[in-house]
């Protein structure tokens, strides 16, 4: 057996020949078509991009909830019946004991179902309840009188304001009640600050205070009316109530301007004689 090394042919593509020249011009051209390296570049490029979610199966799954949501919801159109048209069961004729089995259950008969009544309206103060407390008052019952009327002011209706107003006039002018008229009068005030019967309210409350001698609030009280709608519309009697208080304290002066006024207002001159009497007594102009 030789021991030498063993010698191999040189390359083909190593030669001068026509041939190398050959070989070495195909190996520097470009593949044509697919190539080992190509293939292998796409496969790593294709492993690398994110796999492609499934997106149809839910999309279904979303479609078939929203219908089922959609008939869950829909409005119900059935027809309900009520008691009155429910029809009432026909009681099935009774057999005779002859014809009927021994072992048979006994079903009674359905009552018929009775129409569902109606609320009872809640009741508000009529006319008759506001008629009822004036015979009181014209039959000269004051105290039962002033009662109605304020069991009928507990309400905010028109009937109520009017049964208030009616309530302070008992008190003052039939009972003499004079402090618990005014407060009457104050929570009318309060209560309908727009109502119906503010004018002849303020005016009533405008005495009572000269009655009770409290006269600088009573002057306040018509300065103000004077210059609201109280005072275009009965300017003649608070001019009249002005100079009777101003009399009343001496100043004659400013009580005979008030007469003046009352009477350019077509008040009565017979309204202020006596103040004007009054006034001229005294000797002051």
């Amino acid at each position: 057996m030789s021991t030498e090394d063993p010698t191999f042919p040189p390359p083909l593509a190593s030669a001068d020949d026509a041939t190398a020249l050959l070989i070495q011009r195909a190996l520097n051209e470009p593949p044509s078509g697919p190539s080992e390296e190509q293939s292998w570049a796409r496969l790593e490029a294709r492993g690398t991009k994110r796999p492609l979610r499934v997106w149809v199966p839910v999309g279904a799954v979303l479609a078939v909830a929203a219908g089922f949501w959609l008939w869950w919801a829909r409005p119900n159109d059935d027809v309900v019946l009520t008691a009155e048209q429910l029809p009432q069961r026909v009681a099935e004729p009774e057999h005779p004991a002859s014809s009927r089995p021994s072992d048979a259950p006994v079903v009674p008969s359905a009552a018929p179902l009775a129409p569902a009544k109606a609320p009872a309206p809640r009741s508000t103060a009529s006319e008759d309840d506001t008629a009822r407390c004036a015979k009181l008052a014209q039959s000269g019952h004051y105290d039962d009188a002033a009662s109605c009327y304020g069991s009928i002011a507990r309400g905010n209706s028109m009937a109520a304001e009017l049964a208030l107003y009616e309530k302070a006039r008992i008190l003052a002018k039939a009972q003499g009640k004079s402090q618990e008229a005014l407060a009457t009068l104050n929570e009318h005030t309060q209560r309908f600050p727009s109502g119906l019967l503010g004018s002849e309210v303020a005016l009533t409350r405008i005495e009572l205070l000269s009655q009770l001698g409290r006269r600088d609030e009573a002057l306040r009280a018509i300065d103000q009316a004077l210059g609201g709608t109280l005072g275009r519309e009965r300017g003649g009697d608070l001019q009249v109530l002005r100079a009777e208080l101003l009399a009343a304290q001496g100043d004659c002066a400013h009580a005979l301007d008030a007469v003046a006024a009352a009477k350019t207002h077509g008040v009565h001159p017979s309204r202020v004689e006596a103040i004007e009497r009054r006034c001229s007594g005294s000797g002051e102009q």
